[in-house]
């Protein structure tokens, strides 16, 4: 049930085909704030996926692109770390964008067993390609957004991330 302006009533869930809706003044508890987020990161991917279309980039690659950009070479396990991902994603991965001819290996001459990934000229392109579509993503989603509100929204996320990276477990 919707009110006059087509807001949902307090407590109500959107009809079928209406927008999401909440209420600002309700309480925001814990759950409530990691479930908005999910929705935030859900939209996030989504808009940045539409973004990518076109560009021979697949989703979860462009991070991997940024990364390298951002921190040069990488040995393998360190940029599984980095991504957050297990080792033999991050081999697939880096794998599938090296035939794509994104990134190379590079033997460690001290130790064969070790592997580090860099970019290529094509990769570093991309990458910088990349870099230009999130800002492009992130300027749509913040529209309406102060430049205030801004820094106060990826400072509390930061913070977020900061206290959920520092629990146990």
């Amino acid at each position: 049930m919707t009110t006059a302006d087509g807001t949902a009533e307090r407590g109500q869930p959107a009809a079928a085909g209406e927008p999401l809706r909440w209420d600002p003044d309700a309480p925001a508890s814990g759950g409530d704030i990691l479930i908005a987020l999910r929705f935030a990161d859900r939209a996030a991917r989504k808009a940045v996926s539409d973004e990518l279309t076109g560009t021979g980039v697949h989703t979860g690659q462009e991070i991997v692109l940024a990364k390298l950009l951002h921190l040069g070479s990488l040995p393998v396990a360190q940029l599984a770390k980095v991504l957050d991902v297990e080792v033999p994603t991050a081999t697939r991965t880096t794998q599938r964008m090296e035939a794509a001819g994104l990134v190379r290996r590079l033997k460690n001459t001290t130790d064969a067993r070790q592997v580090s990934i860099e970019l290529t000229d094509r990769g570093k392109e991309l990458a910088k390609t990349v870099q230009q579509l999130h800002a492009q993503a992130g300027d749509r989603a913040l529209q309406g957004i102060s430049p205030e509100h801004r820094r106060l929204l990826r400072n509390l996320l930061w913070t977020i991330t900061a206290n959920i990276d520092e629990l146990p477990g």
